[in-house]
């Protein structure tokens, strides 16, 4: 059974999902219609600053296109390893702009091996442009998809993705010695892991334990940063797989997304902080750490996911620190005050017979008093009079509706 860990999406930039939603036409080779493109330049302005698109005839074809227009000064680009990228869309009929993630505070990322596997051919065609002979970091490679209603793109679209930077999508650094202590892993840099020979009778650790299969250089990971991670799940007492985000093929898939102050078990909040991005982290998760007791032992489960101890082997492949994650959130807007209501032990006492004729606790009527504007005895009292009167005035027509029910009664 396969049992998903991800409980929190993966945020994208406005112009990230618009691509990564969109649906081409065919799935040929990314340059082979490149003459559609063939005027189209980009001129770069302030660093920071979106490009200039710029072509002489309005773009229109029946089939996607793409070119690489720009080439880097960087490395090649490697096909099997994530992009940071800017997307800059703009209209295929002047070149006026329509969205960009150059303001965005965090720079969108794309997992190549992910696009070359995806569902949607847009999400293939982009993947095979930018993993063609001659991208490197530094290049600027321009997409144009072409109408499809029946994929649901009503016009063209325009893009030019610039590749900023790239990074393995597996820990990369140095395989180190396993203690023995914890489940031997068959560990190969770029390589799925997978557990090895493991003795489902064996007694699993009671407390969280931790061991680095590869040591990474990158940045430590801190409370509150969004982490991305290749990984794989077994439990303890079978041995059996239950999630990954590795395909079948063995390759590296679409990293899974998490923050580590939320969203994900205890195992992975108190586990992945203080290792490195680049590491492969071997992580043993007892079960109140992770979803509970096995309930159901047919099906391996517990009330809430996989039962009992966990074992994961996790690649720390890219990480966002928190300060960048909160300023990526949007502003909340400020609460206003509420005002106090403060009383002295005499008006305390009043207050709580007011309290007790609405029927209300005394801490309750405290807690809601203010937001409705109550400050002192003499705003309650005021209250409770103007409802009191409310209901004397209703009372009358009470009583004549009901003499009027009797008379229609005896009437009939």
């Amino acid at each position: 059974m396969m049992h998903k860990i991800r409980k929190t999406p993966l945020v994208l930039t406005a112009a990230l999902a618009l691509v990564l939603t969109s649906c081409g036409e065919d799935d040929a080779a990314a340059f082979e219609n490149e003459d559609v493109l063939s005027d189209v330049e980009i001129n770069r302005l302030e660093e920071g600053e979106p490009p200039e698109v710029r072509f002489r005839n309005e773009i229109d074809s029946d089939e996607n296109a793409a070119r690489l227009v720009n080439t880097g000064d960087g490395e090649e680009i490697n096909n099997e390893w994530m992009v940071d990228y800017h997307l800059t869309a703009v209209s295929p009929e002047d070149g006026n702009l329509q969205s960009s993630s150059y303001e965005e505070p965090v720079i969108p990322m794309l997992a190549l091996p992910a696009l070359a596997e995806a569902e949607s051919e847009a999400d293939r065609f982009i993947g095979d442009a930018l993993s063609s002979n001659g991208v490197t970091v530094g290049s600027d490679v321009v997409v144009y998809l072409a109408p499809d209603e029946e994929q649901g793109i009503q016009a063209p679209q325009l893009f030019n993705i610039e590749v900023v930077d790239q990074r393995p999508s597996y820990a990369d650094g140095e395989e180190q010695e396993q203690s023995g202590d914890l489940p031997a892993i068959d560990s190969t840099i770029g390589e799925r892991p997978e557990l090895s020979d493991h003795d489902t009778e064996s007694e699993a650790p009671e407390e969280l334990s931790t061991e680095v299969l590869i040591s990474g250089d990158g940045e430590e990971i801190g409370e509150g940063d969004q982490v991305f991670a290749q990984y794989r799940g077994w439990r303890w007492e079978d041995g059996e797989e239950f999630d990954g985000s590795w395909t079948e093929e063995g390759e590296p898939g679409e990293p899974f997304g998490f923050n580590t102050s939320e969203g994900v078990i205890e195992g992975w909040l108190e586990g992945i902080p203080g290792h490195h991005v680049g590491d492969r982290v071997l992580l043993v998760i007892p079960a109140d750490m992770a979803y509970g007791e096995t309930t159901d032992e047919e099906e391996g489960t517990s009330d809430q996911g996989p039962g009992g101890t966990l074992i994961f082997v996790i690649d720390i492949v890219h990480a966002i620190d928190a300060d960048t994650v909160a300023s990526a959130q949007p502003e909340q807007p400020e609460q206003p005050e509420m005002p106090e209501l403060e009383l002295t032990e005499e008006e305390r006492e009043r207050f709580e017979e007011i309290a007790e004729e609405l029927g209300m606790d005394p801490a309750e009527l405290e807690m809601f008093a203010p937001q409705m504007g109550i400050t002192s005895i003499e705003d309650l009292e005021a209250m409770l009079e103007d409802m009191q009167s409310a209901e004397g005035e209703a009372e009358p027509e009470d009583d004549e509706a009901a003499e009027e029910d009797e008379e229609d009664s005896e009437d009939n």
